[in-house]
């Protein structure tokens, strides 16, 4: 009953990021068993059409603090990809120029892949340290460039 209190209590944009990031990764986790990953990639680029470019950091924290809500109270924390193309789908949709990234290491002879989000060249979803381990491509991954001319 608590949890409903905080919800009704949130504002309407708050309520609608909340929604967005508990619905998100279940729809994006379906998309890539069902149809693969580059329909459920399309599908989301399409829902995250940019809307008027904006940087607030309020906005920014926002989304975080509610993709670090609903994993916390659903208990649910998913891939490292799903949860950042949430996080990018959101933020972009929001207007906030974000970067998707994926990075790759080597440790103990075993390949290792992990991405996050990232504004301003600085990791939103991941630690600063955590995420100078892998090595990133120069370009940005492919969730970037759909939104600049080829």
């Amino acid at each position: 009953m608590r949890r409903l209190r905080l919800f009704v209590q949130m504002s309407p944009l708050e309520r609608r990021i909340t929604i967005e990031a508990l619905l998100l990764p279940v729809a994006i986790s379906c998309g890539f068993r069902l149809v693969g990953v580059p329909r459920t990639q399309a599908w989301v680029r399409r829902w995250a059409v940019r809307r008027k470019p904006q940087s607030d950091t309020a906005v920014i924290e926002m989304a975080c603090r509610a993709q670090r809500r609903v994993s916390r109270v659903t208990g649910i924390l998913g891939p490292c990809l799903v949860r950042s193309l949430t996080l990018w789908a959101i933020l972009t949709r929001l207007g906030v120029e974000v970067s998707l990234r994926v990075g790759f290491r080597k440790r103990e002879g075993k390949f290792e892949g992990h991405a996050w989000v990232e504004y301003n060249e600085s990791p939103l979803n991941e630690t600063e340290s955590e995420a100078k381990t892998y090595v990133v491509s120069e370009q940005p991954a492919c969730f970037d460039l759909w939104s600049k001319p080829v």
